[in-house]
């Protein structure tokens, strides 16, 4: 089964560690727009894509037990590179020696010895933006997430072009998974691309949405209707054709006979590996079949 995973922040980490074993054929596209921390100040300095969230995918692919794990996710302390992670450094190395963030991915991943496949959503730097009721434009994602109320609209500053592989994963994908995460700076953004939407509006691979299991600490609190309802409206399109809420993820643990001992948070690789072995032995038709 090819199966391709969307979104960005911990929550596509995540969601790749636990669904990792259960295929042989696994492609993240990874969302490029965050602006805060090490990402921030690289982003600003050298115009390049985000690369904290690509850096997290492929040591969550690596496992946390790995030495190289540990050695990539070391922060800087002092100086010009406090703050820095080695990670997000060799990933701009390695960019800088390419010329291509695509080739500069490939080549991290396969130094961790991952055989899956990490996509930056594009190659090219641009930002998320918003628009309010006021018709104000703001700026970049910690700003957007600082909003005390929701955006009417919400783009990239720049449109771009899908990254090289994206398109063609999507279109050849059996089972695409969307989130969780936040849902305008952690999955909103791969879908603001449109070679990318109009992938997901082409494939003929069931799409699943995993909503998250509890408000989000953003501007997405103050919503009203359901996150992928409040996407769907934003993005004019229809990007799932299942959506997994909390209730049904609860669910789905039950009848993979597993015992929650208490309520967890969905990130958590466990009860997402769980979710993903009951998930997969439910009769859901694949590959457009009705």
């Amino acid at each position: 089964m090819k199966i391709v995973c969307i979104g960005g922040g911990h929550g596509l980490a995540q969601v790749l560690s636990a669904i990792k074993p259960m295929c042989s054929s696994l492609t993240a596209i990874v969302a490029t727009t965050d602006n805060g921390g090490s990402t921030g100040k690289i982003r600003e300095s050298q115009e390049c894509i985000a690369l904290g969230d690509i850096r997290r995918c492929c040591l969550q692919l690596a496992g946390e037990k790995s030495a190289l794990n540990s050695i990539y996710e070391h922060r800087f302390v002092e100086g010009q590179l406090d703050g820095h992670s080695l990670g997000n450094l060799t990933l701009l190395g390695l960019i800088e020696l390419t010329g291509s963030p695509t080739k500069a991915v490939a080549y991290f991943n396969a130094m961790l010895g991952n055989t899956e496949t990490v996509l930056p959503m594009t190659e090219e730097p641009t930002d998320l933006m918003a628009e309010l009721s006021t018709n104000e434009e703001i700026f970049g994602e910690c700003a957007i997430d600082a909003l005390s109320t929701l955006p009417t609209k919400v783009f990239l500053s720049k449109t771009v072009s899908a990254a090289p592989g994206c398109v063609k994963a999507i279109l050849e994908a059996d089972l695409i998974i969307i989130g969780p995460g936040s849902i305008i700076t952690s999955v909103m953004p791969a879908f603001l691309v449109e070679d990318i939407s109009s992938a997901i509006q082409k494939t003929s691979a069931c799409r699943i949405f995993i909503e998250n299991s509890k408000t989000e600490n953003s501007v997405m609190k103050h919503t009203h209707t359901a996150g992928v309802d409040w996407l769907q409206e934003q993005l004019g399109l229809k990007i799932y054709d299942l959506s997994i809420p909390p209730s049904a993820i609860e669910e789905i643990l039950h009848d993979s006979k597993n015992i929650m001992k208490s309520r967890t948070h969905l990130h958590d690789i466990d009860e997402l590996k769980n979710v993903f072995s009951g998930l997969l032995k439910m009769p859901i038709q694949l590959s457009g079949q009705s």
